[in-house]
């Protein structure tokens, strides 16, 4: 019989989970809805746990197959301890050990770690960064995040801070106040949330005529109706874009003097909106970057979509257990 790996990726909304084979292949997924009453974090990695016997139950697997259970969290995780520390989305007050909680459940390893940092480990082993064992993923979503694989395993850096690159401060003038309490992160010009602000902050200062001035006025502003304005010859949406785009290049230019990477891989529902944004961002990359650090690195845009965390979780075990220790 061949063994499994179980794999969750735990969203403010809902918890996607999987199981995988040996080879990272899929078998299943489904979903449920994350259980944010319990501060504690026990019911809901319960509700994790219970849905996984369901599944198998219904399956041709037992237990006895699982190698291990990989999962993907949104906040700052001790990857050596499994602590998370400050999910805010999921109203976790003070610092859950998600391992310690699930090794209650199962009789296996239990690997835990942030969720954009298993979504790159997902592109790595089965998305745009196939092949490689030095990929960089930038998830640009309603904030901006990533993931470093070097090595072909995930940067943590000494406290598992490492590449909390939607920190990494490109607005000099500090004009926006990010989450984490201080301003100028890359987050709050760059994400889809830095669009809005930089729409709301540019246009009563420009002379632009703009096919959006409704959705301003309306403070209705979406990244989407910006890229698509964009698209469609909107003067000011193209500055906009390319404002944004000027400040990925520059995030990408740093990462590649800093690690290298063969491929970058642009992740997240900003992703989708397509040349206008990522051809800006290349040739930008291009004009910006250390000439033998670009060579033959790629920008990509990622392919597993909402899947990479799943199959990332899963990929902890794959990494770590299989790869790394060679358990079969």
């Amino acid at each position: 019989m061949k063994k499994i790996i179980l794999s969750a990726d735990i969203g403010g909304t809902t918890c996607k989970l999987g199981i995988f084979d040996q080879q990272l292949e899929q078998i299943e997924k489904w979903s449920i809805e994350t259980d944010t009453s319990d501060t504690t974090g026990y019911a809901l990695l319960k509700n994790v746990y219970d849905s996984f016997v369901e599944h198998i139950d219904n399956s041709e697997f037992t237990f006895s197959d699982v190698l291990g259970v990989g999962i993907g969290v949104p906040g700052p995780v001790n990857f050596e301890t499994g602590e998370v520390n400050g999910a805010v989305n999921l109203y976790w007050k003070d610092t859950v050990n998600v391992r310690h909680i699930f090794k209650q459940f199962v009789d296996c390893p239990v690997y835990v770690d942030n969720d954009a940092n298993v979504a790159a480990l997902g592109e790595k082993h089965k998305g745009a960064g196939q092949g490689s064992d030095e990929v960089v993923a930038i998830t640009l979503g309603t904030g901006l995040g990533g993931g470093i694989i070097s090595n072909g395993e995930i940067v943590h850096g000494h406290n598992g801070s490492g590449a909390e690159i939607g920190h990494f401060r490109v607005d000099h003038d500090q004009r926006f106040k990010c989450n984490c309490g201080k301003s100028g992160c890359i987050e709050t010009v760059a994400s889809a949330t830095g669009v809005v602000n930089l729409v709301n902050f540019y246009y009563p200062k420009l002379t632009f005529k703009s096919s959006i001035l409704q959705l301003i006025k309306d403070n209705e502003v979406t990244a989407k109706a910006v890229f698509d304005a964009a698209k469609a010859g909107d003067q000011f949406c193209i500055f906009i874009t390319e404002r944004v785009a000027n400040y990925i290049a520059y995030l990408c230019s740093i990462i590649s003097v800093t690690s290298n990477p063969k491929y970058i891989v642009l992740g997240g529902g900003m992703s989708t909106a397509g040349l206008i944004l990522i051809e800006n961002i290349k040739t930008e990359y291009h004009n910006l970057t250390f000439t033998p650090a670009q060579q033959g690195t790629e920008i990509v845009q990622a392919k597993l979509g909402n899947d990479a965390g799943i199959t990332g979780a899963a990929g902890l075990i794959y990494t770590y257990i299989i790869e790394k220790e060679g358990v079969k």
